[in-house]
């Protein structure tokens, strides 16, 4: 995880400190400092410190945090996120490692399928896939009305909760064990079969043990990401109970008067978890050596598989499975008057669609905002993490670590705890009578999505970062150009393209950020998430997914526009000379 925001190449080549990247580095570490640290800082001491300067009457308690071993509601939150994180990283980590061996063993049609399903699902925001699951499997769901099957009793308990996240969050896993796989040296696997043994054999004694390091980054990556997930229990709060610490901790702020105490110490044991699992991730690392490419390695290059209809299958099984089911059925529920009818002609309208479009819609009034809220954290964040990457790219800042270590903590801690966070922080009263009190205005939804996003956009610009040439930055400034004069007219146009990538990831993930969401818009501010879950939980089912399924569709294509530009911008600017 670390890797995330690992600076490339050591301080040897890195020019002296100067003035400006001294100033420059120190303004970065001050916006970090109140994007994701002050907040973290807050929502962890109100575990030891209950309503810490909001409320007059707060007092230093750390016997709360012992608290968990007495009270049900508090000690079932923790069971519960741990057991369906752990059974959703064994399940998902092993389906993802599964499917991308099988990627890139063998050659069969409908093998790419299973790239395009895993970054779908990725993108994908778990709240709506939690909810197409809910629909179907509901007793009067899609299951019952078009198949005739009540799979509600399976669904609806911990053992089907950890299927479903495990569906959702393979993609994970898969991704991590296809980048370890795109470069193979077969010489291991050749030594191996020519002392006999079976192909099987190699599989299991070669070939996957060499894989640790991706097999392990996949399940912490499955764990941490289901353990902070705030969509599944949302989405099945109104079906089945089954709380979750991200659930709990929404809801000791929501519930009146809040509850400083639950919120601080349940945020505490969820960082707590997720900083133990990163621990244990990187001493797996550390322990063996696994630095085994040679000159020898090449581009996998699969053979025709032995049995193609087999493995075909195969992928069009878990494609129904993981996406086609919980899309399917919204997609199917958002035509429908009713959800037991079933797909019958009678049953079918577009009336869900039209009321979304309508003029005056709460839904495309929401997705108004939402876009606005996205666009200005897409903008934040790119040229914020822009400059996070120059700062630990081709500076000396004596204070670069901490750089480092507030983007990898914006990356582990889950965004529902930022946002309690963000109340905390921007409700004290002393900022009330400074006038700075942002809780319950729209920039603190931008704010909340840049810290939140940060990690992603810093780690696609580091690696074009890497491929520019101090000498460009070092001319420029020997000629008299100032620093920004050199990030904008030198460093800018070759790194566009990354910036461009940057700008499109934020954008399509922060329209349905719905931690920040829930927890930080106003209340006459209607966001497309909370929107899309209002009606939900009210019974509007049609209209409720007809808003997802249009949103979606628009999140695609603003994908596809950003994919565009991007390759043209990198057809016309590509960096030139190597770095000394």
């Amino acid at each position: 995880m670390a890797a995330l925001l690992h600076r490339p190449g050591g301080a040897s080549r890195r020019p002296r400190r100067t003035a400006p990247e001294n100033i420059l580095g120190w303004l970065v570490l001050a916006v970090l400092s109140v994007l994701v640290g002050l907040p973290l800082l807050l929502v962890l001491a109100q575990g030891v410190a209950p309503g810490l300067g909001l409320a007059p009457d707060w007092s230093l308690r750390p016997e709360l945090l012992g608290e968990i071993l007495r009270r049900p509601l508090w000690q079932a939150s923790l069971v519960n996120s741990l057991t369906l994180a752990t059974g959703a990283m064994v399940l998902g980590g092993v389906l993802g490692t599964g499917l991308a061996l099988l990627r890139h063993t063998v050659s069969f049609p409908g093998a790419r399928l299973l790239d395009a399903a895993a970054w779908a699902l990725l993108v994908s925001p778990s709240f709506v896939l939690a909810q197409g699951w809910v629909l179907f499997a509901s007793p009067s769901g899609v299951a019952v009305s078009t198949l005739g099957l009540d799979v509600s009793h399976l669904v609806f308990s911990p053992g089907g909760l950890i299927v479903i996240m495990g569906l959702i969050k393979y993609p994970f896993a898969y991704l991590a064990a296809s980048a370890a796989l795109h470069w193979d040296d077969g010489s291991y696997r050749q030594a191996a079969a020519l002392s006999g043994a079976r192909p099987w054999t190699v599989l299991r004694t070669v070939r996957v043990p060499l894989l640790t390091p991706a097999v392990v980054s996949g399940a912490v990556l499955v764990f941490v990401d289901v353990l902070g997930d705030f969509g599944l229990p949302a989405a099945l709060s109104a079906a089945y109970h089954y709380p979750t610490l991200p659930y709990s901790i929404y809801a000791s702020v929501r519930q009146s008067p809040v509850s400083f105490a639950l919120g601080g110490v349940l945020s505490f044991y969820l960082v707590l978890i997720i900083a133990a699992a990163l621990l244990v991730y990187f001493r797996a690392l550390r322990s063996s050596r696994y630095d085994f490419l040679t000159g020898r390695a090449r581009r996998t290059e699969p053979p025709p598989a032995r049995w193609p209809w087999l493995w075909s299958g195969v992928t069009g099984l878990v494609l129904l499975v993981a996406f086609g089911l919980p899309l399917g059925t919204s997609l199917q529920v958002s035509l429908s008057r009713t959800l037991h009818g079933g797909p019958v002609p009678g049953n079918l309208t577009l009336e869900h669609y039209a009321e979304v479009l309508s003029s005056g819609s709460r839904m495309l009034e929401g997705m108004g905002h939402s876009l606005s809220v996205a666009l200005g954290a897409a903008v934040l964040t790119t040229v914020l993490g822009f400059l996070v990457g120059v700062v630990l790219t081709f500076t000396r800042f004596r204070a670069r670590f901490l750089i480092d270590m507030a983007g990898t903590v914006a990356l582990a801690v889950p965004g529902i705890v930022l946002a309690v966070g963000y109340i905390f922080l921007w409700n004290q009263p002393v900022l009330a009578s400074a006038g700075l009190a942002l809780y319950g205005q729209p920039v603190l939804l931008v704010l909340a999505g840049t810290a939140a996003a940060l990690p992603v956009a810093v780690r696609l610009q580091l690696g074009a970062l890497a491929q520019v040439p101090d000498s460009l930055l070092s001319a420029a400034g020997l000629s008299g150009a100032r620093l920004a004069t050199r990030l904008r007219t030198v460093l800018v146009p070759l790194v566009a393209p990354a910036l461009v990538s940057a700008f499109a990831a934020v954008l399509a993930s922060g329209i349905f950020d719905l931690a920040a969401a829930t927890m930080l818009a106003p209340p006459s501010y209607t966001t497309l998430p909370v929107e899309i879950l209002l009606e939900y939980d009210r019974g509007r089912y049609g209209y409720a997914t007809a808003g997802a399924v249009l949103s979606s569709l628009l999140v695609l294509a603003l994908a596809a526009a950003s994919t565009i530009l991007g390759r043209r911008l990198l057809g016309g600017a590509q960096p030139s000379g190597r770095r000394t």
